[in-house]
């Protein structure tokens, strides 16, 4: 199954980088894929009634995802193996908190792993004030990290994997409750303690914070004006960057250059404007214009190595009635 049933469950799904919207519980993005891959990632996901999630997730293709984060939910996830992906500079053996109301965009290279909690941002508040005697203010905005040692980080994973397995058979039966479980809640103290014992942000390189900020404002730009001929120095000048700088920014963030970057969000783009508009009649061509891609040529031949088929096959597919 590829879809959440209409009850509250759990999955342990195969799915290919189409079928990544989902992936992450409440957070549905916008994903745009990056590089060729077939690979299928795996989401587990345990979760009740929109209350409360657990997610083990492995992922084995290279892609882009934005999307709001549930207001009023707060996601505590613990890095497996970074992979060079990105919200923050991400690290091995590292937590990091998502808070409600976030816009989340991050950059997924495969091997990514990771365990991650959903709950109620009130619920995160009060266990930090019980067990670690402090709120965490200023994670009430932004991502917070802070890197674990790694015999801590194996044994918070060795509780999220238990707590899974347990979850998984009872939801099996049953509905999960809405509440959130006494033992989702203890691994949860244990993070909150991780937390107040280390200075804030610790584990993030400002550094590699600043790299990410100047290719996020450079991605912003360039889906603003994705119809536009966007050479190189334009996108240094709105960023204030050298194209050293610029080329710096851009493989640690997306793992590509600029220009690789450029087309891929352009072949991401036709790709949904073909699958949305078959059945309207719209040609290739004039899809291909529309996004800036002029080579007809080159987009064909760059568009079936991102995605295993030809434009043309996609936008027929969109023209067939629905079974």
């Amino acid at each position: 199954m590829s879809t959440w049933p209409s009850s509250p469950s759990h999955r342990d799904v195969q799915l290919g980088p189409d079928g990544l919207g989902d992936a992450a519980s409440g957070l549905p993005v916008k994903v745009d894929r990056l590089s060729p891959g077939q690979l299928p990632s795996r989401p587990r996901q345990i979760r009740s009634h929109g209350k409360w999630a657990l997610d083990l997730a492995e992922f084995n293709c290279a892609f882009r995802a934005s999307g709001g984060f549930a207001p009023g939910s707060v996601a505590i996830v613990g890095i497996e193996q970074a992979r060079d992906s990105t919200i923050c500079p991400l690290k091995d053996d590292m937590i990091v908190t998502i808070p409600a109301g976030t816009s989340v965009t991050a950059t997924v290279q495969p091997g990514l792993s990771y365990t991650g909690a959903v709950v109620p941002m009130s619920i995160w508040v009060e266990i930090q004030a019980l067990s670690a005697g402090t709120i965490l203010a200023r994670a009430a905005d932004h991502p917070n990290a802070v890197q674990l040692t790694t015999t801590d980080a194996k044994m918070f994973r060795s509780q999220m994997e238990a707590m899974a397995d347990r979850f998984e058979a009872a939801a099996s039966g049953a509905a999960l409750p809405e509440h959130t479980p006494i033992a989702l809640m203890e691994y949860l103290r244990g993070m909150a303690d991780a937390f107040a014992g280390a200075p804030s942000n610790a584990g993030l390189d400002r550094s590699s914070s600043r790299h990410l900020r100047q290719a996020w404002a450079a991605e912003a730009f360039i889906r603003a004006h994705i119809r536009e001929d966007i050479p190189i120095i334009r996108l240094c000048k709105e960023i204030g960057v050298s194209r050293r700088q610029l080329e710096y920014a851009f493989r640690t963030t997306f793992a590509l250059s600029p220009l690789e970057f450029i087309r891929a969000l352009r072949l991401n783009e036709a790709r949904r404007l073909l699958t949305a508009r078959g059945a309207r009649g719209s040609s290739v061509t004039s899809i291909a214009m529309e996004v800036g891609l002029t080579h007809l040529g080159r987009f064909a031949a760059n568009y079936r190595q991102l995605f295993g088929e030809s434009p043309r096959e996609t936008l027929l597919r969109g023209r067939r009635p629905e079974d």
